[in-house]
């Protein structure tokens, strides 16, 4: 096995050990395999950005991680940028870069900073991705100010994260009250017996106070797609079925939450927003 595999898998571990108190290294491992492997589209979120043409202009990932998102779109030649504050993140992609004998002026696509201060001037990119990374930034409002400074006149931003109005906390893996008092959480996580440093590198973010903070700006149209597929998914019930309103809207929210009404998964949010 390779360097770098097995550097990301330690550190994997290593770090769900000491911020979440994930003990089973076997899930280190498997989550590896999957972040190494960078000539798959993981997620699928290439094929959005693809299928609008997105891919044709700048782009920025911002808190890139590991970098899967990122290789994949170098290796089909997109002009793709990652910035990441994790200094093991940096030397790992930067270590496979070598390992790989991927180009060298990849490296310069590698940025080490963080969202509260991006280190590009305004209006850089024309297409923006934050993958899961918002509830980790210690200041929303300033690191969601900064991405739109940043973002072209005209561009696209596209923002996915958990929405902490859930009974489910994704990074503990553990059922959690919506929006659960830090001090409370603090004693939960004590009695349950999991490190409790977790809760420092989390924000709880929700659609709701994203798309307040954003509707500060007139030169954005800003798109709940979570909410836009859950109305598709009650007018199909609808229309279909010829269900009253009310019955297609409690069916839809079953389909669709299932797995968060059995404290198995969180919402996500789902938020694009076009620039005029």
């Amino acid at each position: 096995m390779n360097k770098t595999k097995l550097f990301l898998e330690e550190n994997l571990y290593q770090e769900g050990l000491k911020y979440f108190g994930h003990k089973n290294r076997k899930l280190a491992i498997e989550i590896a395999d999957i972040w190494h492997d960078d000539k798959q589209n993981l997620n699928g979120r290439w094929n959005e950005i693809e299928k609008y043409d997105d891919h044709k202009g700048k782009i920025l990932d911002m808190a890139c991680g590991v970098g899967t998102f990122l290789f994949y779109g170098l290796h089909k030649g997109y002009d793709v940028y990652g910035i990441e504050p994790e200094n093991w993140k940096l030397q790992y992609m930067n270590n496979k870069i070598d390992e790989y004998n991927y180009p060298q002026e990849w490296k310069k696509k590698i940025i080490k900073g963080i969202g509260e201060r991006l280190p590009f001037q305004n209006e850089t990119f024309d297409y923006i991705g934050t993958y899961q990374t918002l509830e980790h930034v210690q200041n929303l409002e300033i690191c969601l100010n900064e991405l739109v400074r940043v973002l072209k006149v005209g561009g696209k931003m596209k923002i996915q994260a958990p929405d902490y109005n859930s009974f489910y906390e994704p990074h503990y893996l553990l059922p959690f009250l919506p929006k659960m008092n830090k001090k409370l959480a603090f004693l939960y996580l004590k009695l349950l017996g999991n490190p409790t440093i977790g809760l420092d590198t989390l924000t709880w973010t929700t659609s709701d106070v994203i798309i307040k903070y954003l509707s500060n700006y007139n030169n954005l149209e800003i798109i709940n797609l979570s909410a836009k597929y859950k109305n598709s998914k009650i007018m199909y019930i609808h229309n279909k079925y010829k269900l009253p309103m009310f019955f297609s809207i409690i069916i839809a929210n079953l389909m669709y939450f299932r797995r968060v009404y059995t404290f198995r998964a969180e919402k996500q949010i789902n938020i694009i927003e076009p620039s005029e």
